[in-house]
């Protein structure tokens, strides 16, 4: 474990080292017994070289702690699906890594596994300088705690600089608005027919990337009291127009994600605007050209409010002792160690702040990597809809962007038919 440390940061090594044993012995003590603990993920190209690395760590301290990875799943509305399914046939995954707009529905079914008394009894949340509290909370419902987050992303903007200054654009200049953006992907669509301005990740997981439009715009997915869909009123209006406007003047191609994602990596578009989940994975395969970040745009409000995306551990399980080890290896996940695993192998935000502390050097030495912190005080969670048909409704969101950004509709009308479609499934 030492030597993981001294890779990260040389300096704070033997302190953080001595404060991972002394979480370890502050914990729940070791059953004499091996118990088997099965951990389910989506992206797999992010996250199974974290969680490897991750067990491996946690073993050291927990070696009575089988723990086996499911295969990966594409991303977390596959997830959910196969947690759903396995609930009645008891064969749901032990602890599952849950998109955080996802855990709400486990919560009011009762499947969730109440983690309160566990909190409780541990000190480790009442550490200062540890677990972050504002990321923590994210897990925490009607004041009970069922799950422990671990890796939380925002939108951010990535742009390829060298091309930008190839089409007469600065590119240390502020990116602040769409506006911004905008101006400068049409110098770029200027240089040919193979480079396009702006790909905007609208189909992201969750309705995320259009969640992020909208709250920059001051509005709201429901009212307060969730007894009227607000996401088409004139705030939403203005988000739906602002990502049509993309495509209206040509600036982005109705690519999927995919392809949106292959031709920024391939250097042929200016301005990338997705999560920042993938900024190890996109960084590693841009070589070719200097890739930089920026914050995500302002509204015409000037507001930027962001849901946070990334997931957190679920634990799904009547037995108390998968439970418990279950329990520890979340803790141990989000904790100093995994925290630093997950930061350097993904670009999501850390969720303690001595992990933080050990990726200083880390920090400097990739920049990018800094957009999304400075975000931290724009953030609060993910929306998701109250009843069972969660699913359903980000599909039916998704399917109307799509409509919208491929200009079969227009922007009120696509948006307002998506609020009309979300409120029957809200009645059911």
């Amino acid at each position: 474990m030492l030597s993981l440390f001294r890779k990260i940061a040389p300096k704070a090594a033997a302190g953080l080292a001595c404060a991972i044993l002394t979480f370890s012995a502050a914990g729940f003590a070791h059953s004499a017994e091996e118990v088997e603990i099965t951990v389910a993920h989506p992206y797999g190209k992010i996250f199974r070289p974290i969680h490897q690395k991750i067990i491996k760590e946690f073993n050291k301290i927990h070696p009575e702690v089988k723990v086996t990875l499911e295969t990966p799943y594409p991303d977390y509305e596959e997830l959910t699906q196969r947690t759903l399914a396995g609930i009645p046939l008891k064969n749901a995954p032990v602890l599952s890594f849950q998109g955080i707009n996802q855990i709400r529905q486990y919560v009011e079914a009762g499947h969730a596994y109440d983690l309160s008394e566990f909190v409780k009894n541990d000190p480790r949340w009442k550490e200062e300088h540890a677990y972050y509290p504002s990321m923590m909370a994210l897990g925490n419902f009607n004041g009970k705690q069922f799950a422990v987050p671990f890796a939380i992303s925002t939108p951010i903007v990535y742009y390829n600089a060298d091309l930008l200054k190839k089409a007469g654009v600065d590119p240390d200049q502020d990116f602040n608005t769409w506006d911004d953006i905008i101006a400068a992907a049409k110098k770029v669509q200027a240089l040919g027919a193979e480079y396009t301005g702006l790909f905007y990740d609208y189909q992201a997981t969750g309705n995320w990337m259009w969640q992020a439009l909208l709250y920059c715009e001051g509005g709201s997915m429901m009212d307060e009291k969730e007894t009227r869909v607000t996401f088409a009123d004139e705030p939403g209006i203005r988000a739906a127009k602002t990502l049509r406007r993309f495509m209206d003047e040509g600036v982005m191609k109705d690519w999927t994600r995919l392809q949106g994602e292959q031709a920024f990596i391939a250097g042929r578009v200016g301005f990338y605007a997705a999560s920042t989940s993938w900024l190890k994975g996109v960084q590693d395969k841009t070589g070719s050209f200097v890739m930089r970040t920026s914050l995500f745009p302002v509204g015409s409000t000037g507001e930027r409010h962001l849901p946070c995306g990334g997931n957190g551990a679920m634990i799904i399980t009547d037995d108390p002792a998968k439970a418990k080890a279950a329990y520890e290896y979340a803790m141990f996940a989000a904790g100093p160690v995994g925290t630093a695993i997950q930061v350097q192998g993904s670009g999501y935000m850390p969720m303690h702040e001595k992990g933080a502390e050990a990726l200083k050097d880390f920090y400097e030495q990739n920049p990018n990597f800094k957009t999304s912190l400075k975000q931290i005080p724009n953030i609060f969670r993910w929306y998701s809809f109250p009843g069972t048909n969660t699913l359903k409704i980000i599909d039916v969101i998704k399917d109307n962007l799509q409509s919208i950004v491929s200009q079969k509709v227009a922007p009120e009308a696509g948006i307002r038919q998506a609020a009309d479609e979300v409120t029957q499934l809200l009645s059911k």
